[in-house]
């Protein structure tokens, strides 16, 4: 199956080291059953002959519409390490990118139709007051002020308004906030309490603090 890119220069993900494979030989399934013993995605020995998994994918598809959630964990996962390495591949940054806001976006819906209606959100930077915003249904529902010095963001407070506690928004925004800043090859410095509790519980947006 030909995967499409999504780059010109995709960051690889790891899919299995072909050198972990069985290769089967032209002796009959009889010769040595016992070689075929403890192999993942292999039946039993036997007259049932070898199974093999469904490959993985080397590179991210155009769309991740389809991809279930925990394939897409396991790319996070995966591209995380890539770019923890001394010299991360060339498109490994915006493929992570896409992974962790896919990810977002699906835990995003999921407590929208917990709650039972879907709100329309919407989200901003505003460098006049120097907050980032967040709107739902054109409300203001909560906000995270910064300062800027050097091109480094510094977070230093995360605020729901009270119609909207309880409802998860502050994962919503700091979310967006740290997309937003990796977006514009901005470093942050998460000063406020909020943003680290959000890092400490979702280590894979780490990775975008460095811009």
């Amino acid at each position: 199956m030909t995967i499409a890119p999504a780059s010109s220069r995709p960051s690889t993900i790891a899919a299995g080291d072909p050198a972990d494979l069985l290769e089967v030989s032209s002796r009959t399934p009889h010769d040595d059953d016992a070689g075929f013993d403890g192999w993942p995605g292999m039946a039993s020995t036997g007259d049932l002959g070898a199974v093999y998994a469904d490959p993985e994918p080397t590179t991210l598809p155009w769309s991740l519409d389809d991809a279930t959630t925990r394939q897409l964990r396991r790319w996070s996962n995966q591209l995380y390490r890539l770019l923890d390495s001394a010299a991360p591949p060339f498109g490994a940054s915006d493929d992570y990118e896409r992974v962790v806001d896919e990810l977002g976006r699906r835990e995003e819906q999921a407590r929208e139709g917990a709650a039972g209606a879907r709100r329309r959100d919407s989200f901003r930077d505003n460098p006049l007051n120097r907050r980032f915003e967040l709107f739902q249904d054109g409300i203001l529902a909560g906000y995270v002020s910064y300062s800027m010095r050097a091109g480094c963001l510094r977070l230093h407070r995360t605020v729901v308004a009270d119609a909207f506690e309880g409802a998860g928004l502050e994962q919503i925004l700091i979310r967006n906030v740290l997309l937003d800043a990796h977006r514009r090859r901005l470093s942050a410095l998460p000063y406020c309490g909020e943003v680290q509790a959000f890092l400490a519980g979702n280590p894979q947006y780490r990775a975008l603090l460095a811009g």
